[in-house]
């Protein structure tokens, strides 16, 4: 009887160990998160596996803005001349166009071509876009003269463009015309501000640069409202950002030029649209400096080009 009676104690007690979620296996859905990161600061491209940091990688490559998947296991990168594309899983270079020096960001387009993005640049005054063809050709020239700031640039689905201008970002069209544009909330210094993104709603998604913030404008331009903080994770500059799947933002909070800012400010923020910061991943200081660029590859088919859908969120073409 003794016996039966131990007996019956140690099953109670496994099963309460096994209905204590500490003895069970993680079910963090962000533990096998990858992560294809830029780091302006120390001018080098980041791989990040999570679950398998075995796997990461840091390998230098050239200064210059934005990064995307374009197809065959390979992400693009814009450059001072152009751009490079990179292997994902090894970081070699298996790529490059270098004839256009002054680009200062690169886009790959929904036809296969890519659009560079240059400044008072090809005999032109303002924001120059040159689409070049997959043998290097020039198909069109686009100019909006009346700009004298540019970041980055969005395809829409429409086939116009979303641009970053300093404090103002606008929506122009291939003819040069300019149909929609809202100015950034008025900040002590000039904002820089990054990417745009249009959402499902009309709404028109920036991250602000300086602003550190996000901020949402409507089909008129006006101000929706603010993202940003908590101060805990030091809101410096909103850079590259994604919309996932589930429709909440991942960004890169950019802390400064050049190396030693790897301890400064929480560098990876994912916010769902109501504003609420849901993840965050901070950075190591002895392999990053200040993140410029990110990309979640969940659920991403790294064999299909990219691009951004009626909704913001990044779609295989």
């Amino acid at each position: 009887m003794r016996n039966n009676f131990v007996i019956h104690l140690c099953f109670v007690f496994l099963l309460m160990l096994c209905r204590d979620g500490a003895s069970q296996p993680s079910t963090d859905k962000y533990a096998s998160r990858q992560l294809l990161l830029r780091d302006e600061g120390l001018s080098k491209l980041n791989y990040i596996d999570l679950a398998h940091p075995e796997r990461n990688f840091y390998v230098s490559i050239p200064v210059g803005r934005d990064l995307q998947l374009i197809g065959q296991g390979r992400v693009m990168i814009g450059t001072g001349k152009g751009y490079e594309e990179r292997d994902i899983k090894t970081g070699a270079k298996v790529a490059e166009l270098t004839t256009f020096d002054g680009t200062i960001a690169a886009r790959r387009l929904r036809n296969g071509h890519t659009m560079l993005v240059g400044l008072n640049w090809q005999e032109k005054k303002g924001i120059v876009l040159l689409e070049v063809d997959q043998n290097q050709a020039v198909q069109r020239v686009i100019n909006y003269p009346d700009f004298s700031y540019v970041r980055l640039i969005r395809e829409t689905v429409d086939g116009n463009f979303l641009i970053t201008s300093n404090d103002r970002v606008f929506e122009g069209k291939p003819d040069g015309s300019i149909i929609w544009q809202a100015q950034l909330a008025k900040q002590a210094k000039a904002q820089h501000a990054w990417q745009a993104q249009r959402l499902g709603n009309g709404y028109t998604l920036v991250s602000g640069g300086y602003s550190a913030n996000f901020q949402r404008f409507d089909q008129k331009g006006v101000l929706v409202d603010s993202i940003s903080g908590p101060p805990t994770v030091h809101p410096d500059f909103f850079a590259g950002f994604q919309v996932l799947t589930n429709g909440n933002w991942v960004v890169a909070n950019w802390q400064g030029h050049g190396p030693g800012h790897g301890a400064s400010g929480t560098q990876i923020l994912e916010y769902n649209p109501a504003g609420k910061l849901v993840w965050s991943w901070k950075q190591d200081p002895n392999q990053q400096s200040s993140i410029q660029g990110v990309l979640v590859l969940d659920g991403l088919d790294i064999n299909r080009l990219h691009v951004e859908d009626a909704q913001g969120r990044l779609v295989p073409n």
